[in-house]
């Protein structure tokens, strides 16, 4: 007995020479856990996690949410989620079908917005018509990404062959066309106003067959984690009813996303987009025949490609079930 109590004295004299300090950080990083995300378009319709995590709604359900990587090309935010370089990514649909059509671990769980002209082709003033394209260069992000096929698909469509110049970012597309160095190029709505008010750009609605931007993780961190996984598609949710109810929290953050100054432009911005934000982000995908014609040619087995293959909706069917969005809408009366 009298071993086990001078043992016992020597442990508590230990824990008590341990700064207080030490356990409190130990809880804290219990208490939060890190997790990365990233984004192939520095875009409106890309924005959410980070919003997100500026506003604090991932803090307060204990995740430490940084955005390691911004607008580095759909297929490159795709793959860096397949190599573990974060766990999350908004991307295109078109990525994520792609790599899971080569056996990679990738899956939707998310379409944030329904399905709206985002993309244009823009062009110097003097070309009216795509038509005109022809032997010219056209400004793209990458060779396969989404906005970026479907770019191509667009001015194909109307009869144009042009020369294809990837630049990996919507500023880089945008600064060469301001320069001449290119005669058209892939832009998202952001940039379209500022282009056309500018410099008296023309605009090309981009047709993306139907397959929306998407939120992605993979099946082993749901399978390792699902309690995280969800606590993150709740502050995604949570993010999207910001987005649609606060003006005044998401305008000054999305001057800062996106670097504009002109805070009725911003304003514009919010306004466009409040509509094309679902309550309910489930993964949708009215364009899949279309996906698994384009994908075909290169990869036989899409033509018997799945929405089941590429999406997970457990997390918003759940959340819908349970409540959680209508509550989050009811509270405000929306």
């Amino acid at each position: 007995m009298k071993l086990l109590r001078r043992e016992f004295l020597h442990l508590a004299a230990g824990a008590a020479a341990v700064p207080a300090t030490a356990f409190r950080l130990a809880w804290a990083q219990e208490a939060h856990q890190r997790v990365r995300v990233a984004t192939g378009l520095l875009a409106t319709w890309q924005s959410t996690a980070w919003l997100g995590a500026e506003a604090g709604l991932f803090k307060k359900r204990g995740i430490d949410m940084t955005l390691p990587a911004i607008a580095v090309g759909g297929p490159q935010a795709a793959a860096g989620l397949i190599r573990g370089d974060w766990e999350f990514a908004h991307t295109g649909t078109l990525p994520v079908a792609e790599e899971v059509l080569k056996g990679r671990d990738i899956v939707i769980l998310a379409t944030p917005t329904s399905e709206f002209s985002n993309s244009f082709v823009m062009t110097r003033k003097e070309i009216s018509q795509l038509t005109q394209l022809t032997g010219k260069k056209v400004g793209i992000l990458t060779e396969t990404g989404q906005t970026s096929v479907a770019a191509r698909i667009t001015v194909e469509k109307a009869g144009a062959t042009a020369t294809y110049v990837p630049l990996i970012k919507f500023d880089r597309i945008y600064a060469a066309l301001a320069a001449g160095e290119i005669d058209a190029g892939a832009l998202p709505i952001d940039l379209r106003f500022t282009g056309q008010a500018r410099y008296g750009w023309n605009a090309f609605p981009i047709h993306e067959f139907g397959t929306p931007s998407i939120f992605a993780s993979t099946r082993k961190l749901i399978a390792s984690n699902r309690e995280l996984v969800m606590n993150v598609m709740k502050g995604f949710v949570e993010t999207i009813h910001l987005f649609k109810t606060r003006p005044d929290i998401v305008v000054p953050l999305l001057q800062r996303y996106l670097k504009i100054d002109d805070r009725k432009a911003a304003e514009d911005l919010y306004a466009f987009h409040v509509p094309v934000f679902q309550k309910v982000p489930r993964p949708s995908f009215p364009g899949m025949q279309t996906l698994r014609e384009l994908l075909a040619p290169k990869y036989p087995a899409a033509a018997s490609l799945k929405e089941s293959d590429i999406a997970d909706p457990s997390f918003i069917d759940e959340l819908q079930r349970n409540g959680f969005i209508a509550r989050l809408y009811a509270a405000d009366g929306k």
